[in-house]
């Protein structure tokens, strides 16, 4: 159900009782709440140990280190799921980019970024097959830098007109460093479900600094399994 929200309210994300709260394109609009599942499958396990890991991490961290964190976070805000831009916690920031780190085996960094963030790329495209169970990134510029990486996240939808994906997205796969060719993103089925010819998979794609965890802006491309 489409609604106007009027000044007061602004914009609303979220849910409240039965109704989830969004907003796309054409504006605001209801939904009726559904709970996510917890499946508890093996890499939602092990994210979830990264992210204790890390928070109890944090405690290990000198004063200085903290005050770092803090500083590079205040300078750093995201942007949330409504355009606005949030300024995290020093552990918040620290535990967001060194799961990333982790979670490709790289070891984490103590201290924040002093370089910005990757730039991102100018140009990508995706060719989902079928039979390869694979998606074919094809991106520029190439080659990327030293420490930088193709970083993948995806998902698929039944329909091509399907606007709001963030909460469909999964992480995918990362290359190597300095990635200078196509990339290819293997075993879709397992990462996405059983693949279908004619359905359409939605890739967001981000150059990722693989020293200090910093992903660049993504590039989103959809593209139609093929043969």
């Amino acid at each position: 159900m489409k609604v106007k929200l009027g000044p007061i309210i602004g914009q609303a994300s979220g849910s409240i009782g039965a109704q989830t709260f969004s907003h796309n394109r054409f504006g605001s609009y209801t939904r009726n709440r559904t709970i996510p599942t917890q499946p508890n499958s093996g890499v939602q396990l092990i994210r979830r140990a990264d992210f204790g890991a890390l928070s109890a991490d944090w405690a290990a961290r000198s004063v200085a280190e903290r005050l770092a964190w803090k500083v590079w976070a205040q300078g750093n805000p995201v942007v949330d799921r409504l355009g606005d831009k949030r300024i995290l916690t020093g552990h918040m920031a620290y535990v967001a980019l060194n799961s990333r780190l982790l979670q490709i085996g790289e070891p984490k960094s103590t201290t924040p970024p002093i370089l910005p963030m990757p730039t991102a790329l100018t140009s990508a495209t995706v060719v989902v097959s079928k039979a390869a169970n694979s998606g074919v990134v094809t991106f520029a510029p190439t080659p990327l830098g030293a420490n930088n990486g193709i970083y993948v996240c995806a998902c698929k939808c039944d329909t091509a007109s399907v606007n709001y994906v963030k909460n469909l997205m999964r992480f995918a796969a990362c290359s190597g460093k300095a990635q200078a060719a196509d990339y290819s993103v293997a075993n879709l089925d397992g990462i996405l479900g059983t693949l279908t010819i004619g359905e359409t998979c939605i890739f967001w794609i981000y150059v990722f600094d693989e020293v200090n965890g910093q992903l660049s802006p993504p590039r989103e491309v959809r593209s139609t399994v093929v043969a």
